[in-house]
């Protein structure tokens, strides 16, 4: 009997354990936009057949700007400026966040109750680009799209 309970706990602690490793990975599948982000680079990528036209890397203390987004809906932006030759934090922003899948909205609600908004132009499990702005850069007669890519942080 003793070998029996001892079984039957031991399956199902080993299903618990499986239950919620496969529920936290599910979740990032669902929700590829959680974690802690960075600003990699801009590139404007062209209307007409999607050829990166341009790209620079995001250097600075702009690199050093941090972007976390929560399970529970909940963001923090913390913010660098130079400050003679050294970086140095500038400001911090939460509130809360809400991402359509269907229309590729990310909306930012502030702890201020500003809101904001930005298209998703690109989202995955390691990177997300949003856009910036839209115009005809190369004089094409198509309009192109600006975006900033940013890299999950591990």
């Amino acid at each position: 009997m003793k070998k029996i309970s001892l079984l039957a706990f031991a399956t199902l602690l080993l299903l618990t354990s499986c239950g919620n490793d496969d529920n936290e990975n599910s979740q990032n599948e669902i929700n590829p936009i959680v974690g802690n982000w960075k600003m990699s680079k801009t590139m404007i990528i062209s209307g007409s057949n999607n050829a990166i036209l341009q790209s620079s890397p995001v250097t600075g203390c702009e690199a050093l700007n941090t972007f976390e987004f929560g399970q529970n809906r909940g963001f923090s932006i913390k913010y660098y400026t130079t400050n003679n030759t050294e970086c140095i934090a500038d400001g911090f922003d939460t509130g809360t966040y809400q991402y359509s899948e269907n229309t590729k909205m990310l909306t930012f609600t502030y702890s201020d109750s500003m809101v904001e908004s930005s298209v998703i132009h690109s989202l995955n499990n390691t990177e997300m680009m949003t856009v910036d702005h839209i115009e005809d850069y190369n004089g094409d007669g198509v309009n192109d799209t600006s975006v900033i890519l940013f890299k999950k942080q591990p």
